[in-house]
C-alpha cells in the first residue's frame, strides 16, 4: 500500500492541476474581455507569450502524466510491494517536476507583467480622460461668460433710449 506521503504527493499534484486549470480558465475570460477593445502592440505580444506558456505547460504536463504512467489495473493485478514503491516514485517524480515548476513560474512573470501594463495603460487613460474633462470645464466656463457677455449686451441694447 502507497505511504501517507504518496498520497499526500498525489493530493498535492491534484490541487496543482486544479490550480493551474482555474489559471487558465481566468486568463482566457480575461482574453475574452480583451476582443472587445484596441489592444497596444506591447500587449498584444505579451498575450501571445502568455498562450505560448499555457501551451507549453499543457505539453509538459501531458507528458509528465503519459510517460510511465502505472494504471491502477496494474497496481490491483500485482500488489506486490516493489511496484508499490515504483508507484511511489512515479509519483514523487510528478510532483517535483521542475520543468513544469519553472514554466508555471514563467507563466506568473508573464501575467505579473500583464497586470503592470494593464495598470499603465488605465493610468495613461486616466490621465487623457482628466485632460478631456479639464478642457470640457475651460470651454464651458468660457461659454458661460460668452453667454453672460451676448445677455448683457442684449439686455442693454433693449434697455437703451431709442
Amino acid at each position: 500500500m502507497l505511504n501517507s506521503q504518496a498520497v499526500r504527493d498525489v493530493a498535492a499534484s491534484h490541487e496543482m492541476l486544479v490550480h493551474l486549470f482555474k489559471r487558465i480558465h481566468l486568463f482566457l475570460q480575461r482574453l475574452d474581455r480583451y476582443t472587445g477593445i484596441p489592444l497596444t502592440d506591447d500587449l498584444t505580444g505579451l498575450l501571445g507569450k502568455i498562450m505560448a506558456q499555457l501551451l507549453i505547460i499543457l505539453a509538459l504536463a501531458t507528458t509528465a502524466m503519459t510517460s510511465g504512467r502505472i494504471s491502477k489495473s496494474d497496481l490491483l493485478l500485482c500488489p506486490i510491494p516493489i511496484v508499490h514503491h515504483v508507484a511511489e516514485k512515479f509519483l514523487k517524480r510528478m510532483v517535483g517536476k521542475t520543468e513544469i515548476e519553472d514554466a508555471v513560474l514563467q507563466l506568473d512573470m508573464l501575467t505579473k507583467e500583464e497586470t503592470l501594463m494593464i495598470v499603465g495603460r488605465n493610468l495613461e487613460i486616466t490621465h487623457r480622460v482628466d485632460e478631456n474633462v479639464e478642457a470640457m470645464r475651460v470651454l464651458a466656463e468660457n461659454g458661460t461668460q460668452l453667454l453672460l457677455s451676448v445677455i448683457i449686451h442684449v439686455l442693454t441694447s433693449l434697455c437703451a433710449p431709442k
